[in-house]
């Protein structure tokens, strides 16, 4: 199983896994790419999962060709994990780099076994099944978002 960590900052992951950051700022760092700029330097169903801890939300890029690049890379049956700022919380807000925020139902337009994804399926082609969204603390500052990639 192949992981991509995007975004590992001082956290890399240290078995199977393709460490990433916008700069080599450590040894450990075995990618560097703006992931503003796609479409990413990965094949196509390269990975099994893809992990975006606190990351995405620092990207100015449109958010739908985000999650389609993720959908890109991933293998089929793939995982996205993604830990976003949530948008009813002020600290989420004093970052002044996040461009992201989200709620527990951002990704339901993506899953064709939601209502939103029923009624929404023209937004993309890449369609994902929602294991589950969740906060990821307490204090609801984030939630994580774990996705199955369908083909």
């Amino acid at each position: 199983m192949l992981i991509l960590n995007l975004g590992c900052g001082m956290k890399p992951l240290t078995e199977n896994a393709i460490n990433h950051d916008v700069s080599k700022h450590h040894p450990f760092v075995d990618a560097v790419h703006d992931l503003n700029v796609l479409p990413w330097p990965w094949k196509d169903a390269q990975f099994d999962v893809i992990k975006a801890w606190a990351v995405l939300e620092h990207l100015h890029r449109e958010r739908l060709s985000i999650i389609n690049e993720c959908w890109r890379v991933l293998k089929p049956d793939g995982l996205l994990v993604v830990k976003l700022p949530y948008w009813n919380n002020e600290e989420a807000h004093d970052d002044i780099t996040h461009y992201w925020f989200t709620t527990l139902h951002q990704f339901e337009q993506f899953d064709p076994t939601t209502a939103r994804g029923r009624s929404y399926a023209f937004y993309t082609p890449f369609k994902w099944h929602i294991l589950s969204s969740k906060f990821s603390n307490k204090g609801h500052s984030s939630i994580v978002h774990k996705l199955r990639k369908i083909v």
